[in-house]
């Protein structure tokens, strides 16, 4: 190979890289305050090979936590109020990640609703396949979507499998701790 042609893409690979690098998006707790308080809305649920898809009522009361910076969220299915969960939504120490999947775009829209889509590589239990997790979080100051698909190792197709669609409401004494 000539000299010329393997510095040409030595030089392209370097600027390819570099290009890559500087895309690199970053989030804080601060762009993420729209969340915080009570939600009203609903669960879709898609459906897999094992479960059947369903829907259901859900409220999301979100607060703010320091260590580590996270929100930490209490989901209340139903009319059930035993019926709930916690999670947290943590950002990583270098604030390109979301619950350990890497940030792959930030928007803020006009009306100043932020759209955030993170990727990570996961495992499909329902398939025992290795499998890819796109999640969706679209945080407006009346509004929270978030959709989560899955698209299998060596496939095309993104599948839907969870939606959640919510309306802020006043707080009635949140019961976190």
């Amino acid at each position: 190979m000539n000299f010329k042609v393997l510095f040409l893409l030595l030089l392209v690979t370097v600027t390819v890289s570099w290009a890559g690098v500087q895309k690199r998006i970053l989030i804080s707790t601060s762009e993420l305050k729209n969340l915080i308080g009570c939600w009203q809305g609903t669960l879709n649920y898609s459906g897999t090979m094992i479960r059947k898809p369903y829907s259901t009522k859900a409220e999301l009361i979100i607060k703010r936590i320091n260590t580590p910076p996270a929100f930490l969220f209490l989901h209340v299915y139903s009319n059930d109020s035993s019926d709930r969960t916690f999670d947290t939504l943590s950002i990583s120490a270098n604030k390109r990640k979301l619950e350990g999947a890497t940030i792959i775009s930030k928007k803020l829209k006009k009306n100043g609703t932020l759209v955030i889509i993170t990727e990570a590589g996961s495992f499909d239990h329902d398939t025992n396949q290795q499998a890819f997790i796109r999640q969706t979080y679209t945080i407006g100051k009346k509004t929270y979507t978030y959709t989560k698909k899955i698209k299998l190792k060596g496939q095309a197709v993104w599948m839907d499998r969870q939606a959640f669609s919510y309306e802020k409401i006043p707080c009635r004494n949140p019961p976190l701790p």
